[in-house]
C-alpha cells in the first residue's frame, strides 16, 4: 500500500501546474439614444460558452461608468501573473483622435470632451490587463455612432498596441468601419465566434481568420472582423477532444500523501449547497470549481459521501470549511457563518507516517484581508526651496520623494535646509519601524513634521530595515572554496528583509496548505521549490495590497536554464521596481548575514561559534527546528546560518573581481543559489560566504526560504 502512495505523489510532483482561465464579458444595450438589439444575448451566450470551456466567467450587463470601472477592477485584482484571461465586450464604442472608448450606459454625453471623461479608455483595460501572463480581448463594438455631435468622433475604432508577447486584441470590423447589430439572436461576429471558439485544437488566430472569412460572407464584406497583437505561445480556447473542458486546476503545491489516502471513496452521492455574501472563486478539495458572485448561491449535486474542504478565494483574503456530505442529502455550507465545524465533527485520524508530507490543520479564522493597494510614491516639483523640520520618536533614514535625504536620531529635532519645494511622500526608515505621510514643501518656508510614537507602525511581513550600503562580498581566505572568490566589492540599495524564516503558519495562511515534512507553525515552511515560493511571493504580495514582483510563464520554457533536474524549466522575469514580497539576491542575503561586514570577522552569522547562532548537524537533534530560538545577529536577524537553506533569485555563477551596483546573479545556469546551512547539514555549509543551489523544482525537507522587499513604508 506505501508503495502506492508513494508512486501518486510522485506522479503529482511530476505534473505541471497549470495557469488559471479567467473570463470578464461586458453586454451594454440600453442606451438612451436607443436601444441595442442583440449585446445582452451576446454576452450571455459568450459568457455561457466560456464557462464550458473551463473560464471563471464574471458577467455584466448594462454597466454605467461606475459599474465598467468597478467590474474591470474587480476582475484584474483578482489575475494573477500566471493567470490566461479574456475580455468580451458587446455594445457601443467610439474613437476620438486614435483613442478608443467603451461607451457605459445612462450616461449624457454630448461632446467629444464628455465622451473621453464618461467613457472607458481601452488602452488603459490592455494596460492593466498586462498583469495576465496572456490576455485575450474581444471587442464586438463599432455600431453606428449613437451620438448627435460629430467633431473628432470618428467612426469605427482606431487599431490598439497590444503589449508585445503576452496581449492578442480582436475587433469585430476593419480599422475605421462599423459593425452590424444583427437581425437574428447574436451580432454576425458572436454569431460566427460561437461557431467556432468550441473546436479543438484552435490557435486563436486560426480561429479568427475562419471567424473573419465566415463574416465577410454573411455581410457581403460590408464587416470584416481583423486582429492585432503577436502572442509568444500559443492560445486555444478548446483542446484536443474536450470540447467541453475540465474545471480548471490551479494547485499551489503538491497534495500531501495522506490527504490522497482520506478522500471519499464511498460510492453513495449527496450535495452541497453554498451560500455567501462574498464573491470569489469555490474550490473543492483543492481543485477550482466555479466562481460565485456576492451575495449568490450555488448548488453542487453528486459528491461523494464523506468530508470535505471547500474554499472561497477573492482577492479580499480566503475562507475554508469542512462539510460532511450525507448520502441522499443537501448540506449547507454558509460562509457568513462562524466555522463551527472542526469544534462539531472530530477529524479523521491521520495514518501514521514515517518522513511523509503532514498537513497543518486549516485555520479556524478567515486570513487577514488584503490592504488596499499601497498608494505611490508623491514627487511633484513646484519650483524653488525651502526646509524641512523633523522631530521623531525613532531614528531612522529620511526619504521625500522616494529619495534619500539624511538621517536623524530619536526625539532629537533634525532640520533640513533647501529642500526642493512641492508636494512629496515623506518616509521615515527605522529599524523595525516606520512612518508615512504627505507633506508639502512651501518656497523661503519651514514644514514641520512631528511625528508620535503611535503613529510609528512596523513593516509589513515582520521585516527589518537595511539601509543601502557598499560592502566586499565573498572572501579573501585560500583555505574557502574557490566559488567564494574573489572578493569583490557590491553596491546594494536599501531593502527590507524578514527577521525569520516564512513560517508554516504564513505559508498555510497564504497558500491554504502546507508542504512541509515536519508539522508546526513556527518551524520554517520547507518542502517547496523555487516556483512554488515566487507563488508564494505573489499571492502574499496580492493580500497585503503590493504589487505582484514575478511573472511567471508556464508554458514557455526558459532558455537560459540548462538544468537536467528540471521538468517544468518555468520563464520567470521579476520586475525590481514593485513593491510586493520577493526573494533576496545572494548578495543581499550576504551582506543581511554579514550584517554589512567587509572584513569576514565573523565565520556564522552572528557569532564564530555556530552553536550560539544557528541549527546544524551538531546540534540539531536530526531534525529542522523553530525559527528565531537561537541568537539573533548583530542586525536583528535569526537563522541565517542553519536551519534551513534559503532559496534566493539568482542563478548560481561564478564570481568576478569587477565592482557590481546591485547583481542579481548568472545570466542562465542549472542551479538557483541557496544559502545559509540547514539542520542536517556540517557547519562550513553555514559559513556565511558558503554558497550552495539546487535545481528550481527541487523540493527539500532542508530548504526554505526568507523574504524580501523594496524600501517602502508599511
Amino acid at each position: 500500500m506505501k508503495r502506492i502512495y508513494i508512486v501518486v505523489l510522485l506522479l503529482l510532483c511530476l505534473l505541471p501546474l497549470f495557469a488559471a482561465r479567467k473570463a470578464l464579458v461586458i453586454g451594454n444595450a440600453a442606451y438612451e439614444q436607443g436601444d441595442l438589439k442583440n449585446p445582452l444575448n451576446d454576452a450571455s451566450d459568450v459568457a455561457g460558452t466560456l464557462q464550458e470551456l473551463g473560464f471563471a466567467v464574471s458577467s455584466y450587463q448594462n454597466l454605467d461608468r461606475a459599474g465598467v470601472f468597478n467590474a474591470v477592477g474587480d476582475f484584474v485584482s483578482a489575475l494573477t501573473p500566471s493567470d490566461e484571461a479574456v475580455f468580451f465586450y458587446s455594445g457601443h464604442a467610439v474613437q476620438i483622435d486614435g483613442t478608443n472608448y467603451l461607451i457605459p450606459v445612462k450616461e449624457y454625453i454630448d461632446s467629444s470632451t464628455r465622451c473621453a471623461f464618461l467613457s472607458y479608455n481601452c488602452s488603459m483595460l490592455l494596460e492593466e490587463l498586462r498583469r495576465a501572463a496572456i490576455s485575450i480581448v474581444i471587442l464586438d463594438a463599432c455600431r453606428d455612432n449613437p451620438f448627435g455631435f460629430t467633431r473628432s468622433l470618428n467612426k469605427g475604432l482606431a487599431s490598439m498596441k497590444a503589449a508585445a508577447g503576452t496581449q492578442y486584441v480582436i475587433f469585430s470590423t476593419e480599422e475605421g468601419k462599423t459593425a452590424e447589430d444583427g437581425s437574428g439572436r447574436n451580432s454576425p461576429f458572436t454569431e460566427s465566434l460561437l461557431a467556432n471558439i468550441k473546436t479543438p485544437d484552435k490557435k486563436v488566430t486560426d480561429l479568427i481568420q475562419i471567424v473573419s472569412n465566415d463574416v465577410a460572407i454573411k455581410t457581403q464584406e460590408r464587416q470584416i472582423p481583423y486582429s492585432t497583437g503577436i502572442l509568444w505561445q500559443d492560445f486555444y480556447f478548446t483542446r484536443g477532444s474536450q470540447a467541453l473542458a475540465a474545471p480548471v486546476i490551479v494547485p499551489s503545491v503538491v497534495k500531501p500523501a495522506q490527504e490522497i489516502e482520506l478522500k471519499p471513496q464511498t460510492d453513495y452521492f449527496g450535495s452541497i449547497q453554498i451560500v455567501s455574501k462574498y464573491g470569489g472563486d469555490l474550490y473543492l478539495d483543492g481543485e477550482f470549481k466555479q466562481s460565485l458572485f456576492s451575495g449568490a448561491s450555488t448548488t453542487w449535486t453528486d459528491i461523494r459521501v464523506g468530508v470535505h474542504t471547500v474554499e472561497l478565494k477573492s482577492p479580499k483574503g480566503a475562507l475554508s470549511r469542512k462539510v460532511n456530505v450525507i448520502k441522499d442529502q443537501t448540506s449547507l455550507l454558509d460562509f457568513d457563518a462562524p466555522d463551527t465545524y472542526i469544534e462539531e465533527l472530530k477529524e479523521p485520524e491521520s495514518p501514521k507516517t514515517t518522513g511523509r508530507t503532514e498537513t497543518v490543520k486549516q485555520p479556524d479564522k478567515p486570513v487577514k484581508p488584503s490592504r488596499p493597494p499601497l498608494p505611490p510614491i508623491k514627487a511633484l516639483l513646484s519650483g524653488g526651496s525651502g526646509s524641512l523640520e523633523v522631530l521623531s520618536p525613532i531614528s531612522g533614514e529620511v526619504f521625500l520623494g522616494g529619495m534619500n535625504i539624511g538621517s536623524v536620531t530619536a526625539d532629537k529635532l533634525k532640520r533640513f535646509s533647501k529642500v526642493d519645494a512641492g508636494d512629496f511622500t515623506f518616509e521615515l526608515f527605522g529599524q523595525f519601524n516606520c512612518h508615512r505621510e504627505e507633506v508639502r514643501i512651501s518656497e523661503k518656508s519651514t514644514t514641520k513634521v512631528n511625528i508620535f510614537q503611535d503613529e510609528v507602525f512596523p513593516y509589513s511581513g515582520e521585516m527589518i530595515y537595511l539601509p543601502g550600503a557598499e560592502f566586499s562580498m565573498g572572501t579573501g581566505f585560500m583555505n574557502r572554496s574557490e566559488y567564494e572568490r574573489p572578493r569583490h566589492d557590491v553596491v546594494l540599495p536599501s531593502f527590507l528583509m524578514g527577521y525569520t524564516e516564512v513560517t508554516q503558519s504564513m505559508w498555510n495562511e497564504v497558500m491554504g496548505s502546507n508542504p512541509s515534512v515536519r508539522p508546526g507553525n513556527n518551524y520554517p515552511v520547507t518542502n517547496v521549490s523555487w516556483y512554488q515560493v515566487l507563488e508564494f511571493c505573489n499571492a502574499l504580495s496580492l493580500r497585503d495590497g503590493f504589487d505582484p514582483v514575478y511573472k511567471i510563464n508556464k508554458d514557455f520554457p526558459d532558455a537560459n536554464n540548462a538544468s537536467d533536474f528540471d521538468s517544468l524549466r518555468y520563464s520567470v522575469s521579476c520586475n525590481w521596481q514593485a513593491s510586493g514580497y520577493r526573494l533576496p539576491t545572494e548578495a543581499e542575503w550576504e551582506f543581511a548575514a554579514r550584517c554589512g561586514d567587509s572584513g569576514n570577522s565573523l565565520q556564522y552569522s552572528g557569532s564564530n561559534n555556530l552553536n550560539e547562532v544557528g541549527w546544524f548537524d551538531g546540534n540539531s537533534g536530526k531534525q529542522v527546528r523553530e525559527v528565531a530560538t537561537k541568537t539573533p545577529n548583530s542586525w536583528g536577524f535569526f537563522d541565517l546560518s542553519g536551519n534551513v537553506f534559503e532559496w534566493c533569485w539568482d542563478y548560481w555563477g561564478p564570481y568576478f573581481k569587477e565592482r557590481q551596483i546591485h547583481p542579481k546573479g548568472a545570466i542562465s545556469g542549472s542551479y538557483r543559489v541557496a544559502r545559509g546551512g540547514s539542520w542536517m547539514s556540517e557547519s562550513d555549509p553555514c559559513s556565511n560566504t558558503a554558497r550552495g543551489g539546487f535545481a528550481p523544482q527541487t523540493q527539500s525537507k532542508e530548504l526554505g526560504l526568507r523574504l524580501v522587499r523594496n524600501a517602502r513604508a508599511y
